[in-house]
């Protein structure tokens, strides 16, 4: 899963165009895009549009609901775990490991295989994560760098617009680090203050990657090219990637003690990661 598109559905429009978005994935919100007095209607038009699974194809379905501080968390939650369809529930703004094993209980309480992505949006939550990653049914976290820079009180973007400030380097490098020692999928967004300036959109994007982010949210429709794009290994890194998986084995195999490609020793954590590669790759 590269890129994961989200769709509120207070309008109609939006519903109407998951078969054809080039997501991998389509996170249906009950957070931000609905308003206070709409979260009930809301809820309700999501429990309606799980029902139609063909409307999905072969995308994963995610469902964000809201925090169990609101008046509407645990009414989601609840609604969500009596819908028996195949879904994993996004929680935000979570803050301690006890906060998400609640979540993760309530998620299954009629499917124990149900998975949790948890966003990591608040100054407690970065403190806390090598807490938080150990809870079991936990599948993903995700960086809200905009909510997060909220909290802290810091710059959110450089001064071009395409990149996080420096001052949110260590929180969204902890993300990832913590995402990839559990096994988890990672997430960034695509949303900058130009958001149609598609060269920026692609430089934060990339930055993403570079870090070790598995996927990205796309804030509008027109930034899943870059996503898709981005995240996809390149077909000549996937070929060097084989290039060396193959080496490395072969030489294994014979049982020499240096795997050599192209006059240059090939080390174990080059066979590692070009493992990683090919798999992110679906090779």
């Amino acid at each position: 899963m590269k890129s994961i598109l989200e769709v509120p559905l207070l309008n109609e429009k939006y519903a109407s165009k998951i078969p054809t978005t080039p997501s991998d994935a389509v996170m249906l919100d009950l957070e931000d895009s609905a308003p206070p007095d709409q979260k009930s209607a809301v809820r309700e038009r999501v429990l309606q549009v799980l029902e139609n699974r063909d409307l999905f194809g072969s995308r994963h379905v995610i469902v964000r609901v809201n925090n169990l501080a609101t008046d509407w968390g645990r009414d989601d939650l609840e609604a969500l775990a009596a819908y028996r369809g195949e879904i994993v529930v996004c929680y935000p703004k979570v803050e301690t490991e006890g906060e998400l094993n609640e979540v993760v209980g309530l998620s299954r309480a009629n499917d124990a295989s149900r998975g949790v992505y948890a966003m990591i949006e608040t100054a407690r939550a970065v403190i806390e994560m090598e807490r938080i990653v150990r809870s079991d049914g936990l599948v993903g976290l995700h960086f809200g760098y905009v909510d997060f820079a909220a909290d802290v009180g810091c710059q959110l973007f450089n001064a071009e617009g395409d990149d996080l400030h420096a001052g949110l380097g260590y929180a969204r490098a902890k993300v990832a680090v913590a995402a990839a020692a559990y096994g988890l999928f990672s997430t960034g967004g695509s949303m900058v203050p130009e958001y149609k300036d598609l060269r920026k959109v692609e430089t934060f994007v990339r930055s993403w990657a570079d870090l070790g982010y598995t996927a990205c949210i796309a804030l509008s429709p027109s930034h899943l090219e870059i996503v898709n794009r981005v995240l996809q290994p390149s077909a000549a890194m996937i070929d060097r990637a084989r290039l060396i998986r193959a080496a490395y084995e072969d030489a294994t195999a014979k049982g020499e003690s240096n795997a050599i490609l192209d006059g240059k020793v090939i080390t174990t954590p080059d066979y590692r990661n070009a493992r990683l590669l090919l798999a992110r790759a679906g090779q």
